[in-house]
């Protein structure tokens, strides 16, 4: 029997934790999650769970809200715990890497070394690929560049949003996990080919910003370039602009044109 530590902070760990919750063949002794601390949340501010530690709390599973209480508090099996980390959105310290003596894993949602770092859904669909997939490595202390051990490929569809496309990625990587976790102990390991890497940016609110002209432009001229960052920055930051008068505009649709004042309802939008 294994114990199994999962690192994750967002909506496509839940889908993870499902998927090992659902499974018959992952047979756990134990199970903690790693996540982070409630935040504030509401017009209220009340700090409230995310919404894999309110999963984890309705199976009873131990949560742990940081790194140096996984260290100091957790009573580890050395020679049969697993660690799986899915969009846990830290780095992973040496010092937590040696507890689980090279059994920690990590669920990426991209065909690595292509699209390392901390956005890759989002910039496998700004650059119009298709062909992508998910991988696990095994972690070591570099962002993303541990052994390969189980690759599936994926084809991201016309209508895809990197939320779509993580809810796809992260459920077949946890499917892949599932299967193969028996096997990772004496799989033959693929090293990342470092030449081949290519590095995503971390997200601001700036990201999704065009200038007004810009953004008058491609409007015009629905643009594939508008249209996929439409699909890339979907919800969150969005495509917005600043327009002669000061006012902030956000772009809510492009099938009709709906663009949305700071304060107001969306409103049908006619680029000049």
């Amino acid at each position: 029997m294994n114990s199994l530590v999962l690192f994750g902070s967002s909506p496509f760990s839940v889908i993870v934790l499902e998927k090992i919750l659902n499974s018959s063949t992952l047979q756990l002794s134990r199970s903690a999650i790693v996540t982070t601390p409630d935040q504030p949340a509401g017009r209220h501010l009340k700090l409230t769970p995310n919404p894999v530690k309110a999963l984890a709390q309705q199976h009873n599973i131990l949560v742990i809200e940081s790194l140096g209480d996984l260290i100091s508090n957790f009573k580890f099996q050395t020679s049969n715990s697993l660690g799986l980390v899915a969009a846990y959105g830290k780095i992973i310290p040496q010092s937590v890497l040696n507890l689980f003596h090279g059994r920690i894993y990590n669920i990426h949602p991209s065909l690595l070394p292509k699209y390392r770092g901390p956005s890759p859904l989002q910039q496998q669909i700004l650059d119009g690929i298709t062909d992508t997939g998910v991988t696990i490595i095994q972690l070591d202390a570099l962002m993303d560049h541990g052994p390969i051990v189980a690759v599936a490929k994926d084809t991201i569809h016309p209508d895809d949003t990197w939320l779509t496309l993580g809810n796809r990625l992260f459920a077949k990587g946890a499917e892949l996990f599932i299967e193969n976790y028996l096997e990772f102990k004496n799989c033959k390991l693929k090293i990342q080919d470092d030449s081949l890497a290519t590095y995503t940016k971390k997200l601001t609110r700036q990201s999704g910003f065009l200038p007004w002209k810009e953004f008058n432009y491609q409007l015009k001229a629905a643009s594939n370039q508008l249209y996929r960052m439409h699909r890339g920055f979907a919800g969150w930051p969005g495509i917005w602009s600043i327009d002669p008068s000061g006012s902030r505009v956000k772009l809510v649709s492009l099938n009709p044109v709906l663009v949305q004042y700071a304060g107001h309802k969306p409103q049908t939008y006619v680029p000049s």
